[in-house]
């Protein structure tokens, strides 16, 4: 085997989106982009198993094989889901309109979203700060072109450019502190830095303005408080099937770029402790504020604002937290998807209200899409319960009382922010629901069978997290 061959999944996303963008038939469009993308996460589970011990590839500029597949592989699921949902979006769109075989449907929409799968996966697989950066702009800048792209929203025009203005000042920002990151090292290789003596550095002006203006940046990518005033406008105000995926890559990318800062930069006990309480903070506001809409889509637009601290809590908790902060990425990423690609009904927006009797009139589609919410919430024995259990506990473990506390606080306002809409579906109501059962309502079984059998994501993982070396600091 050669080594650049464990790329092929990376490769098979970007040149899918590549194919499909050229196909003009929306079915078929739909057909490849989806069989590329699951073509990239054989790909990836394949060569993640065959060659459990990453390769350098690239003049050391990335890694193939290993947990660096792994990656690919699940990224890989969460590029298909997302091509079926948009078009599920489309087809209600499309029958909502009455122009029938005359919609237009969004073929530009499916290669973005595997634009953005390809690029994620190469922000994980990254060795080198530079190149983890091209490619986490590549994701951004194909999720505000997804965002904005679709006008049956209304507010999708002004989220899309929100969402352009503010993604740049943040990368503007995170390019300074790489520049100040290299000015003091000399180097952007990962494992380079990960041989500097950081104590040496720790006390001085470079070394905290690298480190705070790179925290800043991903934070805010993170959508982290204070740094998150972006989300519940940008996430609200797409269509469902963009907003899931904007959720899910947008996570998932700065999730993989800062978790390769931590692990190879050494923070300050000052500096973990002040991440430690954003972390907790981000997790109890976002649900706060979650509990107060009406709208579903809004409603989850603030939960992920509460998410990305669970995230955080993870990635800041040593060795063993940073391995439950992807895992918790990923699990968001898909949980983020199934709630986002669900709940949109004709193709109008969701207000909660407007599902009151959906569970009675469509039981598939209502047990599908409660469990898809009770899954956010941290409800076991389903995906988030386990995700959530993992970062609370290594916080614990780390010494993070106090935040994880807050946390935790902030799950158990979480789980009435979840099931006040789940309580809606239930209730007896005059609902004249009359869209099909989506087929996809089925995928939500992998939120049950992930969570039953953890051994899928955490157990694969730890093993190769552990091949790879990330335990020895």
């Amino acid at each position: 085997m050669q080594p650049l061959e464990t790329l092929g999944g990376t490769a098979a996303l970007l040149i899918g989106g590549v194919i499909g963008l050229l196909i003009r038939r929306p079915a078929l469009a739909v057909g490849i982009t989806v069989g590329f993308s699951l073509l990239g996460a054989v790909l990836g589970f394949y060569y993640a198993f065959q060659q459990p011990a990453p390769a350098s590839l690239l003049f050391s500029m990335a890694f193939g094989g290993g947990m660096y597949s792994f990656f690919t592989g699940v990224i890989g699921v969460l590029s298909a889901l997302g091509v079926l949902f948009l078009y599920r979006y489309e087809r209600l769109l499309s029958a909502q309109s009455g122009v029938g075989d005359n919609y237009r449907f969004a073929r530009e929409g499916y290669a973005l979203i595997l634009w953005a799968a390809g690029s994620v996966s190469l922000v994980g697989a990254s060795n080198h700060l530079l190149l983890s950066l091209v490619a986490l702009e590549t994701v951004t800048f194909a999720l505000i072109v997804l965002v904005g792209y679709h006008w049956a929203n209304t507010h999708a025009p002004e989220a899309a450019i929100k969402y352009l203005l503010l993604s740049g000042v943040a990368t503007a920002i995170l390019v300074y502190g790489l520049s100040y990151l290299y000015g003091i090292t000399g180097t952007l290789y990962l494992h380079t830095l990960k041989l500097v003596d950081w104590k040496v550095w720790q006390g001085h002006l470079m070394y905290r303005l690298a480190l705070g203006l790179i925290l800043v940046g991903l934070l805010f990518k993170l959508s982290i408080f204070p740094l998150h005033w972006w989300a519940p406008d940008v996430y609200g105000g797409a269509v469902p099937g963009a907003a899931g995926v904007a959720v899910a890559f947008g996570k998932v990318a700065a999730a993989f770029f800062l978790g390769q800062v931590l692990h190879v930069v050494e923070l300050t006990p000052e500096w973990q402790i002040v991440l430690a309480f954003l972390a907790g903070a981000s997790a109890l506001y976002g649900n706060l504020l979650a509990i107060r809409q009406t709208s579903l889509q809004r409603l989850l637009g603030y939960s992920s604002i509460a998410h990305g601290g669970y995230l955080l809590l993870g990635l800041i908790s040593g060795a063993e937290g940073l391995l439950q902060g992807w895992a918790y990425a990923l699990a968001y990423g898909l949980m983020s998807l199934l709630a986002f690609g669900l709940f949109s009904l004709d193709g109008s927006p969701v207000e909660i209200d407007r599902l009151r009797g959906v569970g009675y009139e469509r039981p598939g589609y209502g047990a599908a899409l409660a469990l898809s919410l009770a899954a956010l919430s941290g409800m076991p024995p389903l995906m988030g319960f386990l995700a959530k259990y993992g970062v609370f506990v290594t916080a614990f473990r780390s010494g993070f009382l106090l935040p994880a506390l807050i946390g935790l606080l902030g799950a158990l306002v979480g789980y009435y922010a979840y099931w006040k809409p789940i309580a809606t579906l239930y209730q007896v109501g005059e609902s004249r629901f009359v869209a099909p059962l989506p087929v996809l309502s089925v995928s939500v079984l992998l939120l049950l069978l992930v969570g039953i059998l953890p051994v899928l994501l955490w157990g694969w993982l730890d093993y190769l997290y552990g091949i790879a070396g990330y335990f020895g600091r």
